[in-house]
């Protein structure tokens, strides 16, 4: 028996989910393709077929398959799909390739369209308290970190601005991003430019000026080339 075979079913079922859901959001699964047989991706991955079946039905939840009796499952347009398939997205859109640039840019836009509501909601409703802890936490950061220091300022700043904004649905997606952020992904920027920029954000936040224009005119390069 191979050690694939031999993973508990919950991981074994992630790697059958993982690779399809790279096929269909890459484009080499297109809508209206059939999913390969049960069988086919039993073997391929070294799972049994109740594996497979399992990782096929949440597809079939994320509406991004349709499961026909008698028939094979077939891949439902990505774009019709619902936010069910975000969670999906976000678990492996770092992995995308070929066909799926689109999303990967769709997914930056998305990002930055979040922190754009994040910032401002903590702009309207944090409290002094809230607005100095925020400045502290990133003069606490050397002024040259580390990549993984860098990393760990970043986290920390938005999981504490969107706390800031006492929004739970914001929170609520915060707590997803975290969930399967790449923590191989490379930093968007130098590290002590990183902590430079947070910082300026934090001094806005704590004078009570509207942090997003700032924002926008620092990432607008990368926002605009997500928008094309």
């Amino acid at each position: 028996m191979s050690s694939s075979s031999r993973q508990k079913p919950q991981r074994a079922a992630e790697v059958v989910l993982e690779a399809l859901c790279i096929a269909i959001f890459d484009g080499k699964l297109a809508e209206g393709d059939p999913l390969p047989p049960e069988r086919v991706l039993a073997e391929t991955h070294g799972v049994s077929r109740i594996i497979v079946r399992q990782a096929v039905h949440t597809l079939v939840d994320a509406g991004l398959v349709e499961a026909r009796q008698g028939g094979a499952s077939r891949v439902l347009d990505v774009a019709a799909a619902d936010a069910r398939a975000l969670e999906l997205l976000f678990r492996y859109g770092s992995r995308l390739r070929g066909g799926g640039a689109r999303l990967r840019a769709d997914l930056v836009e998305y990002r930055h369209l979040y922190v754009v509501m994040t910032l401002d909601a903590a702009h309207r409703k944090a409290t002094d308290d809230e607005r100095r802890a925020l400045l502290v936490l990133v003069e606490e950061c050397p002024v040259q970190p580390s990549d993984a220091r860098a990393r760990q300022l970043e986290a920390d700043f938005w999981r504490h601005v969107t706390s800031m904004g006492r929004n739970q649905i914001m929170r609520m997606e915060m707590a997803l991003w975290e969930r399967w952020a790449d923590p191989n992904a490379p930093l968007e920027g130098k590290s002590d430019e990183l902590r430079w920029f947070y910082q300026v954000l934090a001094k806005q936040l704590l004078a009570h000026q509207d942090p997003v224009p700032y924002y926008l005119a620092t990432i607008r390069p990368t926002f605009a080339a997500a928008s094309r």
